[in-house]
């Protein structure tokens, strides 16, 4: 039987042998519910009406797959419209963006990799490999290429760095760099035996040929950890088990955080900070690293492990922050309601790019048409695009009364409600417009964390937590070509410790002198990139 479906307006209907429906909406829900509708029609023989290629038109297909899928989930939810309609896809817009947020850190990750950490980010543990490769499938080529030729524009697209690394330490230990003079330390000469050494590690101007030699082993395994090469490899490396190279890093750590942290609390003012969280799997549980971040000087002021970010943790925070002398005139953060709690004498300001946001993830929320929410989120994504704060107020008036008309007062009205503390960040020198600083801080952190897959206690995570941002500070960031620390301490650069940190192979190894153009007979390059 021909089925023929008609369009205008926005409105269909569906015509068969002089029958009709009457005129509806354009929606998917509505064509599902046709669909399932009409294949429920019997003749006086009873036998179905319209065959599934032919219930096909309404999804602009001639595979009958295109029905039958929609058939079979009616019958599996008993066969129950209400059921049917309501029933929320196990893949749906929040896992996909969720994936997109993964991709963005790791573009290339494997699937085993984001079903993980999708799982965490979600706070789920029931997406399996298929549904991750469902919402690759829905995710457009253009996210990836974006992130990719940003990470190779920035000198960031080193895929095969931990690799190369590994290959590297298997290499230094072979016969030829033994007889080339490079080779790993003995065994027994690794441990830390002289505190002065560690002094001079922090002291400008102290060569680096002062530091005691296993001194400065210990953080070239510092450094080749913080990237990602595992404790086993460095164990495997230096002849040792890897518990023993995780104490000597970790004692290092623990002697030296003292000091800079001083540094912090003594030269960083904090007058406006960023907070975020990161959430962590201790021991199969979920905790939340909060970090306070000084907006000026991009450095850790507070560092806090909590089992919950609700108010009284955020609360906790600000008790925290007046221990130190650390009182913010100003807050900037994601929106979290909680982090209202920390300081309530303290100016409160939103991150616009959250806002920007929140803004697709209400639309999705309110609705199913594609066509409806493109036409809503130019409109309301544009009261922000400007950098003079009366264009705000003036966009957000004129879309305040077109808002019956687009069905979005609540979102109008949230809007209002949050313009105080988004209004200004517009076009202002002081404060931030998003929290940018603290979400770089973080990206790298997941760079970090991700080859660790959780924690096993308190105490350890709070360790590795500490070892991650002592050499956060002294690295180099790519986006300005210096560390952190710089800005309080400019003198830092001259430190043994940003030394073997920032160039561990010249510093460790003596590397500085090899001359530049290498020949591929001189050194195994081509097995080390994987050529």
């Amino acid at each position: 039987m021909a089925l023929i479906v008609e369009e205008k307006n926005s409105r269909f209907r569906v015509k068969w042998q002089g029958n009709s429906i009457q005129w509806l909406p354009d929606t998917a829900s509505n064509r599902k519910t046709v669909a399932v509708s009409l294949r429920l029609l019997l003749d006086e023989k009873g036998k179905r009406v319209f065959t599934l290629q032919e219930l096909s038109a309404l999804f602009d297909s001639d595979n009958r797959q295109a029905s039958s899928g929609h058939i079979e989930r009616f019958r599996k939810c008993g066969s129950d419209f209400l059921s049917f309609l309501t029933r929320k896809r196990k893949v749906d817009s929040d896992v996909v963006n969720a994936v997109i947020q993964e991709l963005a850190d790791t573009p290339l990750a494997e699937a085993s990799e984001l079903q993980q950490r999708v799982n965490e980010r979600l706070g789920r543990s029931d997406l399996s490999l298929e549904n991750i490769t469902v919402a690759l499938e829905q995710i457009s080529c253009q996210h990836v290429r974006r992130v990719l030729r940003k990470q190779i524009a920035t000198g960031k697209a080193h895929y095969k760095e931990k690799h190369l690394l590994e290959e590297m330490m298997s290499f230094l230990s072979c016969d030829s760099a033994k007889k080339a003079g490079i080779q790993a330390p003995e065994p027994q000469d690794m441990s830390i035996s002289d505190p002065s050494s560690v002094r001079k590690l922090v002291t400008p101007d102290a060569p680096v040929s002062s530091i005691h030699e296993p001194l400065r082993w210990i953080v070239f395994c510092l450094v080749l950890y913080y990237h990602g090469v595992k404790l086993s490899v460095l164990g495997d490396w230096l002849k040792v088990h890897k518990t023993t190279i995780l104490r000597r890093m970790l004692g290092l750590v623990w002697a030296l955080w003292p000091m800079v942290y001083k540094w912090i609390i003594d030269k960083v003012q904090a007058k406006t900070v960023y907070i975020d969280e990161k959430w962590l799997k201790i021991r199969g549980r979920w905790h939340y690293w909060f970090v306070v971040l000084d907006v000026a000087t991009q450095l850790p002021v507070l560092s806090l492990l909590l089992p919950h970010k609700n108010e009284w943790a955020c609360r906790w925070i600000g008790v925290k922050l007046k221990c130190l002398g650390k009182v913010p005139k100003a807050i900037i953060t994601d929106g979290l309601l909680s982090y209202h709690y920390v300081l309530e004498g303290a100016k409160h300001f939103l991150c616009q790019f959250h806002h920007q946001q929140g803004v697709t993830r209400w639309l999705k929320k309110k609705f199913s048409d594609d066509k409806a929410i493109d036409a809503r989120k130019s409109k309301m994504k544009k009261v922000f695009q400007t950098d003079d704060k009366r264009t705000v107020r003036r966009r957000l008036r004129r879309l305040k009364e077109q808002a019956d008309e687009l069905g979005i007062q609540e979102w109008v009205a949230q809007t209002e409600g949050n313009l105080p503390k988004l209004l200004p960040s517009v076009g202002s020198l002081v404060i931030p417009r998003t929290t940018n600083a603290i979400e770089r801080f973080f990206r790298a952190f997941n760079r970090f964390y991700k080859t660790r897959c959780g924690f096993f206690t308190l105490a350890s995570a709070s360790r590795e937590l500490i070892l991650f941002m002592l050499v956060y500070v002294f690295l180099r960031q790519p986006e300005s070509g210096k560390a952190p620390i710089e800005s309080i301490i400019p003198e830092a650069t001259e430190m043994p410790l940003y030394k073997l940190i920032n160039d561990p192979l010249g510093a460790v190894l003596g590397l500085e002198n090899v001359k530049k153009n290498v020949k591929m007979a001189d050194f195994p390059l081509q097995k080390c990139i994987g050529v």
